[in-house]
This record gives structure tokens, C-alpha cells and sequence, in this order.
């Protein structure tokens, strides 16, 4: 079981980040690629730090965007980030499951990947192959994180499961704000290979650990011999929540 931390706001520098890291004994940083001074990392040698890095990717890429042309153009930007951190030796990634675009009606919202369910399971097919042959050709894992769930959702799991070397990040707080849809199919899998942890109260998640009411002994089996992100988004609720999880 190894702890990290998400690279933060309040800081300016992954130095900064590495310094806090090390610090509260944390093992590892999952660089955010929305981050500017994350995207420097092309100009520098991580290796110095001495300390273990995972990767966000930018929460914008759609790698299943019913337009091919913007899907090409997420998927290349998706595959540049990721050689970036192929050069500094880390080995893990994460990437959202996009809800994609949706129209709001007079009877609630509908997601263009539900109408169009057929071209976002052929768009999402298509660039899992091309990851799945990145993860294999330098030996790294490639996640999926659960967001929302809807009932497109499930198709791209059954789709991403597919893939022997792409996997999945558990958010654990996204999944109990969506009434445990994501864990049980994801369990299913045995392809956990990521989590990120924060708490939630019914109304606002990544909230401190003890701060919200998921009782995270029902995750105990997937916490076990995992990479686990304490992804609360200040310092000093990051501090209170290292405190709380080596008591859980």
C-alpha cells in the first residue's frame, strides 16, 4: 500500500509539492496535467527528486468525443502527456470516463453519447487500441476513472475492460456520490489499480477525511497493495487526512 497526494494549488512548483510530500511521509505525487508547472516536466529530470510520480491527465481529453477529428486531436495530446512522463520514468495514469456533451430538454438532460451510443462505443474502441498499444510498449498501466455514471458508462467499462495492460481509478468519493455504481462493476473487473480517496458528506465530496460519512472499511479489499491518492485540495486538509487514514 503506498500513499500519495495530488500536486496542489497553493503550490507554484512540483519542488514545492515533493517537499510537502516528503514531509508527511507520503509516498508518491499524481502530477496534474491541468496544472502549467506540471507540463514543464519536458524540461526537467524528475529522477532528482528522488520520489515517485503518478499522472492526471488534463481532465479535457476526450478520448471517445463523437467529432473524430477532436477525438484524434484529445487522443494525441492524450499520447504527448503521456511519453512526457514515459521520459521521467512514471509508470501510472489516469484518465477520466467523459460524460460527453448533452442537450437539456424539458424533461431532464440528454447526453449525446446515449443517442449516439453505437459511434461513442466505436470512437472509444478506437483509442483504446492505440493506448493499450502505448501501455504495452513501455511497460505502464493506463486508468480510467469513474466521474458520473450513466448507462453509456457501462458500455465503456465493458470496452476499456477489454484491454489487458488499460485498467481503472477508483474515486471513491465520486462513487458513493453516485450511489456505488462504480465500484461493483469495476470490483468485477480485478483491475483496480489506482485510487483516489476523499470523503464525502451527501452534498460536497473531496472533503478532508472524518469531515464527510463513507465508512471506508467496505473498500478495505481494494486498499490493500494499492496506489492510494489523498486527493483533498488544500495542505492543511491533506495534513488532517494523513493523520485520520493511519488510524482507519
Amino acid at each position: 500500500m503506498k500513499y500519495g497526494m495530488p500536486t496542489l494549488m497553493e503550490f507554484d512548483s512540483i519542488l514545492e509539492n515533493v517537499q510537502f510530500a516528503k514531509a508527511n511521509n507520503l509516498d508518491f505525487i499524481e502530477l496534474n496535467m491541468d496544472l502549467p508547472y506540471n507540463l514543464e516536466i519536458d524540461k526537467m529530470d524528475l529522477k532528482k527528486y528522488k520520489m515517485e510520480f503518478t499522472m492526471h491527465l488534463s481532465e479535457k481529453l476526450n478520448v471517445a468525443d463523437l467529432n473524430d477529428f477532436m477525438r484524434k486531436n484529445y487522443l494525441k495530446e492524450a499520447i504527448r502527456q503521456i511519453k512526457l512522463g514515459i521520459k521521467n520514468n512514471i509508470k501510472k495514469y489516469n484518465l477520466h470516463i467523459d460524460s460527453g456533451v448533452y442537450f437539456t430538454l424539458p424533461d431532464g438532460k440528454m447526453f449525446l453519447n446515449e443517442k449516439y451510443l453505437k459511434l461513442y462505443c466505436q470512437n472509444l474502441n478506437k483509442s483504446c487500441l492505440v493506448l493499450n498499444k502505448l501501455a504495452l510498449d513501455n511497460n505502464i498501466e493506463i486508468n480510467f476513472e469513474n466521474t458520473k455514471i450513466h448507462s453509456f458508462t457501462y458500455d465503456a467499462i465493458k470496452i476499456i475492460n477489454k484491454y489487458k495492460y488499460l485498467g481503472f481509478t477508483l474515486d471513491i468519493g465520486h462513487n458513493e456520490k453516485n450511489g456505488n455504481k462504480a465500484y461493483p462493476i469495476f470490483k468485477e473487473t480485478n483491475k483496480i489499480r489506482h485510487i483516489h480517496l476523499h470523503d464525502y458528506d451527501g452534498k460536497s465530496d473531496h472533503l478532508e477525511i472524518g469531515k464527510g460519512n463513507i465508512n471506508f472499511n467496505l473498500y478495505q479489499d481494494v486498499l490493500k497493495n494499492n496506489y492510494i491518492v489523498i486527493e483533498v485540495k488544500l495542505k492543511n486538509e491533506l495534513t488532517n487526512s494523513i493523520k485520520k487514514i493511519k488510524s482507519l
